[in-house]
């Protein structure tokens, strides 16, 4: 019986691997970015006084990651609290 080969695979894996990195970068920053969107219409949709939604919005736009983080753990309680 002749042994498996490992080229098949490594080929398999070179050919594809490639297209499997790119879908998976492209779905992450598709993540990001819905996400950045996502806290920046949440923001300004929300019930908070117009200076504090120009707060949040600048926040998210001067630091993306952190910005929106920060809406969806704070900003979001604190414009249910003013809503009350």
């Amino acid at each position: 019986m002749p042994a498996l080969e490992a080229a098949p695979m490594a080929d398999l894996f070179a050919q594809y691997g490639g297209i499997a990195l790119f879908l998976v970068a492209g779905a992450a920053v598709l993540a990001y970015f819905v996400f950045i969107v996502a806290a920046f219409l949440g923001s300004l949709t929300s019930r908070l006084d117009v200076g504090m939604k120009l707060v949040w919005a600048v926040f998210i736009i001067c630091a993306p990651f952190l910005g929106a983080l920060c809406w969806f753990l704070i900003g979001r309680r604190s414009a249910a609290a003013t809503a009350r």
